[in-house]
């Protein structure tokens, strides 16, 4: 009788650090005017919408319902169900509400994946799963966005948020919504490949960001 050797499959677990990191950019519009000669001209431009700008924020909602700006350089930290316990061939995936909190300007928001640390390494002597990911995206009704990439080609655009027309909420605060179209939820799913030379990274993990930028829009 010949002998099968058995063998037994060890999963090679790896961690995602994911962070989101929120970055604002004003799209600001000047007038001159011309003079001949010596001669000038200037007017002293007034008006209720001159008067009180009003200050251009973006913001996500957090799982307890309460609002997070994200707008410094650390971040903040996204927990995301199972990313602890990945192992190759699988998945794990998250939902972010992203929101206008401005009153009266809409915002053109776009995203992308960015690595923490430079080079997405956690920290010395953890091997980097980076390779290994993939990720895909879709808005909240299900169209695709992108499917399947690494994290340099993971970016595009989550659309136009609508102005939020009501109070606009500080850090903390409980979230409320306003007017219809000032939010999107961005589904995003991070694939962890099951490919040659993954067993070499046993116990791997990844740092991670989602950056997301917004460019004010006339209503």
């Amino acid at each position: 009788m010949t002998r099968i050797q058995q063998r037994w499959a060890v999963p090679h677990t790896g961690r995602i650090r994911l962070v989101l990191t929120a970055g604002i950019l004003l799209a600001a519009t000047m007038a001159g005017t011309s003079a001949a000669m010596t001669d000038f001209a200037r007017l002293n431009i007034i008006g209720d919408s001159l008067i009180e700008s009003p200050e251009f924020d973006i913001g996500v909602v957090r799982d307890n319902g309460t609002v997070e700006q994200a707008d410094t350089a650390a971040g903040f930290d996204w927990a995301v169900a199972g990313a602890a316990a990945l192992v190759p061939g699988k998945s794990v995936a998250t939902t972010i509400p992203v929101f206008n909190n401005t009153s009266n300007l809409k915002a053109d928001t776009t995203f992308k994946i960015v690595l923490r640390n430079g080079d997405g390494t956690v920290a010395a002597g953890i091997p980097n799963i980076l390779p290994f990911l993939r990720f895909t995206a879709t808005d909240e009704g299900g169209k695709a966005i992108f499917s399947n990439v690494p994290w340099d080609q993971a970016r595009g655009a989550l659309g136009v948020l609508e102005p939020r027309w009501g109070a606009v909420l500080n850090q903390g605060d409980r979230y409320t919504r306003a007017a219809d179209g000032a939010e999107k939820k961005l589904n995003l799913t991070i694939t962890y490949l099951d490919a040659p030379g993954v067993e070499n990274y046993n116990g791997g993990q990844a740092a991670i960001a989602v950056h997301f930028d917004a460019t004010s829009v006339a209503p």
